[in-house]
């Protein structure tokens, strides 16, 4: 009676705040070590913590607790079990009931509730992690919502887990997007802070080796005069003020337009394709983060009108070639193109954008040696890297008491004297709210928050979930190993696992390494992928061999290449060669996927060849169970280039 007078009153209480703000998507998480705490949203419930780290970066590194609150929402009445694997310890409540408390978990180990009756709508669920008193923290949770069945439990999806938004969430939310706008504005490049790094303190802007060679002088001069005028979502401040800036904005462009390289040898390109450049553009998928020369601007979105303004004959073709050259940290994706591709690209551009004639000036001594000047003093030296001397000085960190954020990079207008960076309210009060901090969190590096904060600043959402061959990001790091995206994202694969799809994924180099791990991370697993202790079973690995093939198995290689072997027959959509399987996915995803394709990815092609009971169409081979059956096929797959070639005929 005493429960189910609280599930009466939680529902009351539920419903009634329900009325007074909606649901949001992820689950509310609070991070403790100690007496320190820390509030977010995260997706999903895992985490992945490496002994001496931190947690998040608004906490200590130490022994913590994280609690993950909110509802899991289904659209049937029905009947769910929960699995939990991790190290450390672990208590769930769904509406209320404890479900597990576990203490500690010690290793690796899996703990499975019972069967639950969970309601249609917002169901109440609470997890309490305790990190182990020593070694890696580690919490994965999964359900099922056939718990008579012998399959394996799935990640809940991430639409299916909201929260509750309150005022602790708003200012948490505050905190998190201050402290992003001050990294991706590369403040730490003037106002030094002391202690450990993360990695965007190393971020810096374009280098000025050979700018004169890259840029025209013209939009050099606009550009520093305004940032924001040439782009509205220009990270680089106003740097001049009143009657003389325009002067002083032409004398650095003129200082800046002698930094020039060896010069280049002449390049000869064919006549440029236009239909071919127009099919590439598509390719790219360029308008997911431009708008073209000559259509109507959309906010949020450059426009590429200005690029027979900002890049003389030939540079653009460079650009687009190597875009992060001289800038690392460009959001400008690298894509790998051809130099004809550049070329064809380039012009079709070119031909659609503004016209434009680069004034010829004659060369002022005095007005070149004035723009050095600036150059060294007005803090461009502080983000571009140059040889010159920096003699540009700005208050260390710990000096800006909270009175002096409420000026100077952070007045609403400029005050003639600072550089000023034209922040909207919102972005302003977003900054004071993370200055109020202890801005410890300058210094702890969480690879998982790195991870969800990136994709968003290079707008990976525009493509993922969006093109053909482009799955969401929301479980890409249950699938992929850490040590293979980071090839991915490097651009250092030697071949696309998927060279047939129109659209192509691109690179960001000096993103990669930690963008992996935390993708890795952020779904609970390790940063490093453990070796498997036990070596292929060539036994098992030859059965599967047969099982992919045409005589007596799955008929896989019909979609399936292998090794230097095209696939057969491709009905609807080429699977990736069988040779580059294996180094890619995780094994238990790779199980799930092979026991229910449609329900991992409800736009896959993969056939199914398993029942609910993990039944298999091909009774006479291990003895019809499905679960061996797909070790077998991992255990051929685990071969790679050493696999030999299956029955394909």
């Amino acid at each position: 009676m005493r429960k189910l007078i609280a599930i009466c009153l939680f529902a009351s209480v539920f419903f009634a705040g329900a009325q007074v703000a909606e649901l949001q998507p992820g689950l509310a998480l609070t991070w403790r070590v100690g007496e320190s705490k820390a509030l977010t949203v995260v997706p999903n419930l895992w985490l992945y913590v490496p002994a001496g780290q931190s947690p998040s970066p608004f906490v200590p590194a130490g022994r913590f607790t994280a609690t993950f609150e909110g509802f899991v929402n289904i659209d049937l009445r029905g009947d769910y079990s929960f699995l939990v694997t991790g190290k450390g310890g672990v208590k769930l409540e769904v509406n209320n009931a404890v479900l597990l408390d576990l203490k500690g978990i010690g290793g690796v180990t899996q703990a499975k509730t019972k069967s639950v009756r969970l309601n249609k709508g917002a169901n109440a669920i609470k997890v309490i992690y305790s990190s182990p008193s020593k070694g890696d923290a580690q919490l994965r949770l999964f359900w099922s919502e056939r718990p008579d069945k012998p399959l394996p439990h799935e990640p809940i999806r991430n639409g299916q887990l909201t929260h509750l938004p309150g005022a602790p969430l708003t200012q948490a939310s505050l905190v998190e997007t201050g402290r992003e706008i001050y990294l991706e504005h590369r403040c730490q490049r003037c106002h030094v802070s002391e202690g450990a790094g993360i990695p965007e303190l190393a971020m810096t802007g374009p280098d000025f080796t050979a700018i004169g060679d890259r840029r025209h002088r013209s939009w050099m001069a606009q550009w520093i005069l305004d940032p924001k005028a040439q782009r509205s979502s220009a990270r680089m401040p106003k740097l001049l003020h009143g009657e003389t800036a325009p002067a002083e904005a032409a004398a650095m462009a003129a200082y800046l337009s002698t930094l020039k390289g060896p010069a280049k040898p002449a390049k000869e390109f064919p006549k440029a394709d236009f239909e071919v450049a127009e099919e590439l553009a598509g390719q790219l998928n360029c308008v997911g983060c431009h708008t073209l020369p000559g259509t109507a601007v959309v906010e949020g979105k450059l426009s590429l009108d200005h690029i027979n303004r900002k890049f003389p004959a030939g540079e653009l073709v460079d650009f687009l070639r190597a875009p992060d050259r001289h800038y690392a940290w460009t959001r400008m994706p690298k894509f790998g193109i051809t130099a004809q591709e550049a070329w064809n690209l380039s012009q079709w551009l070119r031909v659609k954008a503004q016209a434009h004639a680069e004034p010829k000036r004659d060369k002022n001594p005095a007005g070149i040696a004035h723009g050095k000047k600036l150059v060294t003093t007005r803090g461009c030296i502080n983000c571009h890297n140059h040889k010159g001397e920096n003699k540009f000085t700005a208050p260390d960190l710990s000096s800006l008491t909270i009175d002096k954020w409420m000026g100077g990079c952070l007045a609403e207008k400029a005050d003639g004297k600072t550089p000023h960076f034209g922040f909207a309210p919102d972005q302003r009060t977003a900054l004071r709210t993370f200055a109020a901090t202890d801005l410890e969190s300058l210094h702890r590096h969480d690879p998982a928050e790195f991870a969800r904060r990136q994709m968003r600043v290079l707008n990976c959402n525009v493509c993922h979930g969006e093109l053909e061959g482009f799955p969401k990001l929301d479980t890409i790091g249950l699938k992929l190993k850490p040590e293979w995206m980071q090839l991915l994202f490097e651009g250092s694969l030697k071949q696309r696992p998927r060279p047939w799809l129109p659209h192509r994924m691109p690179a960001f180099p000096a993103r990669a390494k930690v963008l992996a791990q935390g993708l890795a991370m952020s779904h609970g697993y390790a940063p490093k992928t453990s070796v498997e202790k036990m070596p292929v079973n060539a036994k098992l690995a030859e059965v599967g061999r047969k099982l992919v093939g045409v005589d007596g198995g799955f008929s896989c290689v019909a979609c399936h290449g292998v090794k230097n072997r095209d696939p057969l027959q491709v009905f609807e959509a080429q699977g990736v060669n069988f040779a580059r399987a294996g180094a890619r996915l995780h094994p238990d995803y790779y199980l799930r996927w092979m026991l229910d394709p449609l329900r991992v990815d409800s736009q896959s092609r993969m056939p199914d060849y398993f029942d609910e009971d993990a039944r298999s169409v091909l009774v006479d081979v291990l003895e019809g169970d499905a679960k061996k059956q797909i070790e077998a096929i991992r255990q051929y797959l685990r071969q790679g280039n050493q696999m030999k070639i299956p029955t394909m005929q």
